[in-house]
């Protein structure tokens, strides 16, 4: 159970399968493929490989351990990078006038990297189960409730988190709880929920 553990927790660290969500997710939004793969590429440049190079950068110098980042205290410059990369592609993509859901995508990172900086001062909460939660919420608007099906992995990273040791049940619930908070009331501001 620790492989299939450990499996789970590196899928769904939000880096690499990044990848091709944001690429799905921009060819739905925009009819022209070339563009969408465009979108696609500034999305993921600000929002995944900064703030990555960033992390394997502070890897090669042994001033970090893993990608992973186990210490909360190792957290706060890693974060802070992440929250300027999307800040500087939020402004872009407003600049650029991108898809107004690529904009509220954006936003809802920011607002919840901000939230977690905070908190990692006292506290480590999961990035993990805050970036399933997300995903979960946002294909679910985009794709349609069939989508709910993917419900369940949120207690599946969950568990492969604190099942591999790098979180306590209590933090795996919190950043779940977050992501939700703050994806659900900037989906609802920006108009993408329709409870008609």
């Amino acid at each position: 159970m620790n492989k299939f553990a450990k499996a789970l927790s590196y899928i769904f660290d939000g880096t690499i399968i990044s990848i091709p969500i944001l690429i799905i997710i921009c060819i739905v939004l925009v009819d022209n493929t070339t563009r969408a793969l465009g979108w696609a590429v500034l999305c993921l440049t600000f929002a995944m490989i900064i703030p990555y190079l960033y992390i394997r950068i502070l890897i090669r110098k042994k001033v970090l351990d893993d990608l992973h980042i186990s210490n909360k205290e190792d957290r706060i410059k890693p974060i802070i990078i992440t929250i300027i990369s999307n800040t500087v592609g939020f402004s872009i993509l407003y600049i650029l006038k991108a898809p107004l859901f690529l904009k509220a995508m954006f936003l809802i990172v920011i607002i919840s990297t901000i939230i977690f900086g905070i908190i990692t001062y006292f506290w480590k909460v999961s990035a993990h189960t805050a970036w399933i939660t997300f995903m979960v919420i946002t294909f679910n608007i985009l794709f349609g409730k069939w989508m709910l099906f993917l419900l369940p992995l949120i207690p599946m990273v969950g568990w492969a988190r604190v099942k591999i040791k790098r979180h306590t049940v209590k933090q795996v619930i919190s950043g779940s709880i977050i992501s939700f908070i703050t994806t659900f009331f900037v989906y609802l501001r920006y108009g993408f929920f329709n409870f008609s």
